[in-house]
């Protein structure tokens, strides 16, 4: 008996010494993540057959929100339909009919649908980055959506003094290049509209967005590395402002929970490095330098032949001034605001990256 007592009494002791050698979690380090905030959530998100927002959209759905895809083109997202608490919906952005009926009963809407310059004109950028934001936050209003979630751009800043660029820096609404211009437009109007409608309004703006699936700063970028296409106009001194996929997504999930979000707007970039490097990354996948460099002054000679041949390459005047900005895109309001940071670094990101682009057949084995 005195023996069980005082195995008792050792095990009592030695649990006790364990428990007080380990702090209590904190409060902060209890609260839920974003997943677990958006779980069960009924969450809208527009643009989801585009590179960001399908991605978006498919983690979304692996965090138990239930999701409505929307897009015109739902032939590129069949992968999604696996989850059984995703539907995917197509509708036109300015069709008012179709998006009232697609919004009503959600609480949460990310809206990364717009004019990306490909085919459609000037006055389409307008109507599909401005008008389209302004239409959705008043059916939004309606039908009593909590939060919006616009995905803008750096290029809303168009192409300011070198240094560091923060949320306090003034957008260019009048710059030349349509979609920064519109991209500008429609976060001014937002902002505006939905102090006036009493709905939670955020943006983000993003970089260079890379990753699996990515058609400008991946397959785009691979492509003219492998056509031995001139990537570098210039000095090569100016910086590449990447963003890796997932850490987007992580920002966005931030954006659409933290009371913090609302009214505010978010540069999302990781580190800055020089734009050659980031293409040099391109170049190592495919066993060759991607440093095909050209003086400036070229690039106005190649426009005419870079239109016939439709070559993508960087020689319009945004292309020019934006490939030798020298400034950096500060992230600190994301991090202060939201607890955001990066966690995905370039070299992982590409690791990642070029692990799809062989998976996929756009790179043959080494």
């Amino acid at each position: 008996m005195r023996s069980n007592i005082s195995n008792f009494i050792m095990i009592y002791i030695y649990y006790s010494i364990q428990l007080n050698s380990h702090k209590i979690p904190t409060k902060d380090a209890l609260m839920p993540s974003p997943r677990h905030q958006l779980c069960d959530q009924p969450v809208l998100v527009t643009g989801a057959t585009g590179f960001i927002g399908s991605h978006l959209a498919e983690r979304l759905a692996q965090a138990g929100s239930h999701v409505t895809a929307m897009g015109r083109d739902l032939t590129k997202v069949e992968h999604l339909r696996k989850f059984p608490n995703l539907r995917l919906e197509r509708c036109d952005l300015l069709d008012q009919q179709g998006m009232w009926k697609l919004i009503r009963g959600h609480k949460v809407l990310f809206h990364l649908a717009g004019w990306m310059g490909q085919a459609q004109s000037i006055d389409e950028a307008h109507d599909l980055n401005v008008t389209a934001t302004e239409n959705l936050l008043h059916l939004a209003a309606i039908n009593d959506v909590e939060r919006v979630i616009y995905v803008s751009s750096i290029a809303a800043y168009g192409f300011p003094s070198n240094g560091v660029i923060d949320e306090t820096t003034a957008l260019d609404t009048g710059q030349d290049d349509p979609y920064g211009r519109t991209k500008a437009l429609a976060e001014e109007r937002g902002f505006e509209l939905a102090e006036k409608l009493g709905v939670e309004f955020t943006v983000l703006r993003p970089g260079m967005v890379y990753g699996p699936s990515s058609p400008t700063w991946t397959l785009g970028a691979l492509a003219k590395v492998q056509r031995r296409c001139p990537v570098i106009f210039g000095n090569g001194r100016g910086h590449a402002f990447p963003t890796f996929i997932d850490n987007l997504v992580d920002a966005l999930l931030l954006a659409g929970t933290s009371p913090k979000a609302p009214g505010q707007a978010f540069n999302v970039c990781d580190p800055v490095i020089p734009m050659s490097d980031f293409y040099d990354y391109f170049g190592r996948m495919v066993g060759r330098s991607s440093r095909v460099e050209a003086p400036a002054w070229t690039a106005r000679m190649l426009r005419p032949i870079n239109k016939i041949l439709d070559l993508g390459l960087p020689v319009t005047e945004e292309h020019l001034r934006f490939f030798a900005m020298e400034s950096s895109y500060s992230g600190d309001k994301a991090k202060a605001l939201l607890g955001y940071k990066p966690s995905v670094p370039i070299e992982e990101g590409m690791r990642r990256t070029e692990s799809w682009l062989r998976k996929e057949g756009h790179l043959t084995e080494a």
